[in-house]
């Protein structure tokens, strides 16, 4: 079962699998009908709010472990240090840390050609 298809069965529109006209409208009527705990803006867009309300999407099911015990059972609050270091990596274009891993590499190379 296709992630269009699983929407339109929680909307009541017939199952295509295609986002099309009737899927759009019928998402629109159910976000501005206000449904749900979480608010939601009658746009017509799948969003983590409206998907959160049609019970596709648990936000609790994607957290780790850590931090799902914080949210819910108020423990000690989880570090952000690996989450942080990976996020400021992933800002550096891939090619760079080949370059960067090459210059290295080389440098290397002629340190250790260097003390013979």
């Amino acid at each position: 079962m296709g992630k269009i298809v699983a929407i339109q069965e929680q909307l009541g529109v017939s199952p295509s699998g295609k986002w099309d006209g009737v899927t759009r409208g019928a998402l629109v009527a159910y976000q501005a009908g206000g449904r749900g705990p979480w608010p939601m803006s009658p746009h017509g867009h799948p969003d983590a709010p409206t998907l959160m309300n049609l019970g596709y999407y648990d936000p609790l099911a994607e957290m780790p472990a850590a931090h799902r015990a914080y949210v819910l059972e108020s423990g000690p609050k989880p570090g952000t240090f690996a989450r942080d270091l990976a996020g400021a990596a992933n800002q550096v274009p891939q090619w760079a840390w080949l370059v960067a891993g090459f210059g290295l590499l080389g440098l290397g190379i002629w340190a250790w050609k260097g003390k013979k």
